[in-house]
């Protein structure tokens, strides 16, 4: 399997509760998360943040399927029975769409070296930890039975053995991680955890008019957020419930789709383009 290097830059993608809400059919719901998952990875996403973009009892429980599924697809196949209970929320999990990252990886044979995600499931003095192989593979640590972790093979015979690896520090681009609070747009943004961020809209500033200053900013940005609105709400109408603009509160509004020959672009659409566009500037 090819394997990216990992970015530089801590990128991160903000996506409203809602995202499903305008689907009736749980199906498609499924369908569309699959396609945004599979942006997330492609570009090299490492934290989806989902944001309360309307209250309501409704849009939490959306959120929370947005999380749920997020979550399943980013997990390795053969750790899901482990993690995921039966849940009617993941009758159409089956259709999704593989991921094929690093961390998803096809049948491999155990070799010192080898990374993979894991989870614990005996422990004791040493830990035995599931990675997808015909065998246990032991942690020499105490750790808590169901904790899922990334492991580096260091043995194979006589048994499997393997160290614990933190992937924030992989040279490898190895996933993306889920993060969903009861949090407000606004309240990501006065965080000030973000050193650079973009909010895309049609009726943001043509990004080819921009190029060199948006290049500039994104290459020196270490933690960059990148924010999408709802299919019902653009990002000005969001912000302005809780009294802020977004010439104020984002370093760049952008229509990263100028010239788009359809009356709306989806949420999920607008996801692809952007961060193709953003993706070019590295090599600029």
């Amino acid at each position: 399997m090819a394997q990216s290097a990992r970015r530089s830059q801590i990128v991160s993608v903000a996506l409203p509760g809602s995202l499903t809400l305008d689907i009736p059919h749980l199906r498609e719901k499924t369908a569309r998360l699959g396609f945004v998952s599979r942006a997330l990875a492609t570009f090299r996403v490492e934290e989806a943040i989902i944001y309360r973009d309307r209250t309501g009892a409704e849009v939490d429980r959306e959120a929370i399927l947005i999380e749920k599924m997020l979550t399943y697809i980013e997990t390795p196949q053969y750790l899901r029975r482990l993690l995921f209970k039966m849940d009617p929320d993941l009758q159409y999990a089956g259709t999704l769409p593989p991921l094929r990252t690093p961390s998803h990886p096809d049948k491999q044979a155990p070799n010192p070296g080898l990374l993979r995600e894991g989870v614990v499931v005996q422990s004791g003095s040493s830990s035995m930890i599931e990675a997808g192989f015909r065998n246990l593979v032991r942690v020499r640590s105490k750790l808590p039975t169901s904790e899922r972790l990334t492991i580096r093979l260091t043995k194979d015979l006589p048994e499997l053995e393997g160290e614990i690896v933190e992937p924030s520090r992989l040279t490898i681009y190895w996933g993306f991680r889920v993060a969903r609070g009861n949090v407000s747009l606004p309240e990501i943004v006065r965080s000030r955890k973000f050193d650079l961020t973009i909010s895309t809209s049609r009726k943001g500033t043509d990004v080819r008019e921009i190029t060199p200053d948006l290049t500039k900013k994104w290459k020196s940005s270490s933690h960059p957020l990148i924010v999408f609105g709802s299919p019902n709400e653009g990002i000005p109408e969001i912000l302005a419930r809780s009294g802020m603009n977004v010439s104020s509160a984002m370093d760049f509004n952008l229509n990263t789709i100028p010239d788009q020959g359809v009356e709306t672009v989806r949420t999920e659409e607008a996801l692809w383009g952007s961060l193709a566009v953003l993706n070019v500037l590295e090599g600029k």
